[in-house]
């Protein structure tokens, strides 16, 4: 009995592992072959240079903003990534510029839509709602631009125990009125790892 205690004890005390807080900073040291915050955070802040130092921004009047939607963002990685994660990090910055408004009324797969700007429509013609509070037809804006992108991984063996990763991130600014490409950008990230490690 004491011997089947003293095993469980050992079981408990090895699979309890102290959890500790990492500064943001100091996070990189922990980088992996895969992405990770920092290079979500290194695509964003590039791309977002590039499009406000762009001719096209620079025309734009702040009292005149531009309403943007966000189109399909295409993960072609083999790893699971939030492409909202990226997108709302430029539009956020593109927002701030002054230059630019962002709606949530419609878009594709690198952003949610806002589910209760239609639910709120709802309250139309129902006794439930006072009328005079519910939105009336033909309030919505429509995006003058769209934001889509796609993000792309290489893989290539450099030596039996080394591989390089390649990581592109792409993004375009599109006209919808014309179809014309407003402006686009790519961000390349490369990584050198253990050809064991694979970027999940």
């Amino acid at each position: 009995m004491k011997y089947i205690l003293v095993l469980i004890s050992i079981f408990f005390i090895g699979c309890s592992t102290k959890t500790e807080y990492v500064d943001l900073v100091d996070s990189k040291e922990y980088t992996t072959t895969g992405l990770d915050y920092h290079d979500i955070a290194n695509a964003a802040e590039q791309s977002i240079k590039s499009l406000l130092s762009s001719n096209y921004a620079k025309k734009i009047h702040s009292d005149k903003p531009k309403v943007l939607a966000i189109s399909d963002v295409i993960n072609d990685t083999m790893q699971m990534i939030d492409t909202e994660q990226l997108t709302r990090k430029i539009t956020r910055e593109m927002r701030n510029s002054g230059k630019f408004i962002l709606t949530l009324s419609m878009g594709g797969s690198g952003t949610s839509v806002d589910s209760m700007i239609d639910t709120s429509r709802g309250a139309r013609d129902n006794d439930e709602f006072n009328q005079y509070t519910t939105i009336e037809q033909g309030e919505l804006i429509a995006p003058e631009l769209s934001l889509s992108g796609k993000i792309v991984q290489k893989n290539t063996s450099i030596s039996s125990s080394k591989q390089r990763i390649d990581y592109y991130f792409l993004l375009t600014l599109v006209d919808l009125k014309s179809g014309l490409v407003l402006w686009d950008d790519e961000v390349n990230i490369i990584k050198v790892g253990s050809s064991r490690n694979v970027a999940w």
